[in-house]
């Protein structure tokens, strides 16, 4: 008898412990699908930046092409000059 009380005892536990297993994994898929919402929002940020960051690339491409005709703007008119004023 004192046998089949301990096993009661011992199976009480481990149902008692069991109940804490299953609502820290409850918790722990609450986090999870929380920590998935937040996954997808910086997914979709970085596909923003992404695109900005190809957008600035171009337009700074742009740029240096500009730059260099400004740059070689002087160089030109040194030339114009010099077969206008021969």
């Amino acid at each position: 008898m004192a046998e089949d009380n301990r096993l009661v005892e011992i199976m009480s536990e481990m149902l008692v412990k069991q109940d804490k297993m299953i609502d820290q994994q409850i918790e722990t898929n609450k986090r999870l699908g929380h920590l998935e919402g937040e996954v997808v929002k910086l997914n979709d940020h970085v596909v923003k930046l992404n695109l900005q960051t190809a957008e600035n690339t171009r337009a700074i491409l742009k740029l240096a092409d500009k730059v260099e005709k400004i740059a070689d703007l002087d160089k030109r008119v040194k030339e114009l000059e010099k077969a206008v004023f021969k």
